[in-house]
């Protein structure tokens, strides 16, 4: 039992506020855990418009450079959207991350 309130105590560190409230009671790492899923899921649309979002408004910053924008920004929001189900065709990629870039 006492494994399980580390357990819980270690991973109520990390959540928001909202969620914590939640599982602020829950005593087993499994049942704590499940309800974090449950949770979370919920928000799944919210994160895709989210992430969504986030890709239709990025632009490059100037003084970081391009692979970094490419790697570290534009293909990990893509790579976010895509493990939820949102792929879009290398064309409108390209397209996309062409409108990401000034016009220098």
């Amino acid at each position: 039992m006492f494994e399980h309130q580390q357990v819980c105590g270690f991973i109520r560190q990390y959540v928001e506020d909202n969620v914590y409230n939640q599982i602020a009671n829950e005593e087993h790492a499994k049942s704590l855990w499940k309800k974090i899923e449950t949770l979370y899921a919920s928000n799944t649309r919210n994160n895709k418009l989210y992430l969504l979002n986030s890709l239709m408004n990025l632009r490059y910053k100037e003084g970081i450079s391009i692979s970094d924008h490419l790697n570290d920004d534009f293909h990990w929001l893509r790579d976010q959207l895509s493990q939820m189900g949102i792929k879009f065709d290398d064309e409108v990629l390209g397209l996309w991350l062409r409108n990401t870039l000034p016009d220098s």
